[in-house]
């Protein structure tokens, strides 16, 4: 059945059509149902031209359609059927074309791993391959943890992530480890007290992981087998996607790098046991220091939160803590006097 022309036209121009004549003719077809062109033009002053455009504007708005009565041409409408019949005529085509659109959609996204994976496949000898799709990253993650047959390093920045996200690395992290996979995780000192990181912590190193804490990470950083790596883009934002990494000179830069941080970390406490305490004072100890060290380059709150994961509220505390210890008025002045005191090294 074809669409009425009403919703060719649209219906914010619905008002604009019935014009004064238009409502006179709906008015004579209600008052004489057995009314005649003749008529029409008669009482309305119109001509038959443009008593047809008038018939035409009212049967397109269901307020006239062809009588059953031989006797009669037409047969006026309610407002209040026509428009329930117009609404429900619309509201079933808003229906169809959603879903329509909603196949299309399903059908098209489906196709995003073929088309990354035959990309892959032509660009193999490429270095880099940048990703601005957070799902296709997480699809790729995956599939690289499948294939990981040896080592895997992971450097995260930040207080630690969501359930959600910790839900997912654990599932990989397993699998990996189940495998053999030997695994190096650095984290900031800050997420030592998130209960989450706590608890994953807890299971990737039962299951044979390495995790060590460092005062500042960077960025993030993780890396398969030392043949691929995914890394943040430019902004930062996971929800951007990543930039995979390929080529050999650019992969034992970041390894290179990942070690430095490494052998500077200190040990995740899987346990409480007297080296964990002592692990967790010297962290405790460091952190106190990059604060320091950030107060002393003239970096703002915001910034040393920031950089060291933590909440902007938790910095400004340490911040106050450590100017009355050092006796200072400034958050900069503390900054100075711990480096003249040699706190910093």
């Amino acid at each position: 059945m074809d669409e009425p022309v009403v919703f060719r036209i649209g219906l914010e121009k619905l008002t604009a059509r019935l014009s004064v004549q238009a409502v006179q003719l709906y008015k004579l077809a209600v008052e004489y149902p057995a009314w005649t062109r003749q008529q029409a033009e008669r009482e309305l002053g119109v001509g038959a031209t443009e008593l047809e455009e008038l018939i035409t504007t009212l049967t397109d708005l269901l307020l006239l359609r062809p009588s059953l009565d031989p006797d009669r041409e037409f047969t006026a409408v309610g407002p209040d059927t026509a428009t329930a019949e117009l609404l429900t005529a619309e509201e079933n085509e808003m229906h169809r074309r959603r879903a329509v659109h909603q196949q299309l959609r399903r059908e098209l996204l489906a196709l995003q791993p073929t088309y990354f994976e035959a990309r892959q496949t032509r660009r193999r000898d490429e270095a880099i391959d940048v990703v601005d799709d957070v799902g296709m990253v997480r699809h790729l993650l995956a599939d690289q943890a499948r294939k990981c047959e040896r080592e895997l390093h992971i450097a995260h920045p930040g207080g630690g992530m969501n359930e959600a996200g910790l839900s997912r690395s654990l599932a990989l992290d397993l699998m990996m480890l189940d495998r053999g996979v030997v695994m190096h995780s650095v984290l900031q000192h800050c997420t030592r007290s998130h209960a989450p990181t706590q608890r994953y912590v807890a299971a990737v190193t039962a299951a044979g992981a390495l995790v060590r804490t460092a005062p500042i990470v960077p960025r993030r950083i993780i890396v398969f087998d030392r043949e691929v790596a995914f890394l943040p883009t430019a902004s930062g934002d996971p929800a951007d996607g990543a930039v995979l990494v390929r080529e050999p000179a650019v992969l034992s830069h970041l390894l290179d790098s990942f070690d430095l941080l490494w052998h500077s970390g200190r040990q995740f406490p899987a346990e409480r046991t007297e080296v964990a305490e002592d692990e967790s004072e010297e962290a405790g100890e460091e952190l106190t220091r990059a604060i320091l060290r950030q107060m002393a380059a003239g970096a703002k709150d915001e910034v040393i939160a920031r950089r060291l994961g933590i909440s902007v509220r938790t910095c400004r505390r340490h911040i106050a803590t450590l100017a009355a210890d050092l006796g200072a008025q400034s958050r900069f002045q503390a900054g100075v006097l711990a480096e003249q005191r040699g706190l910093l090294d």
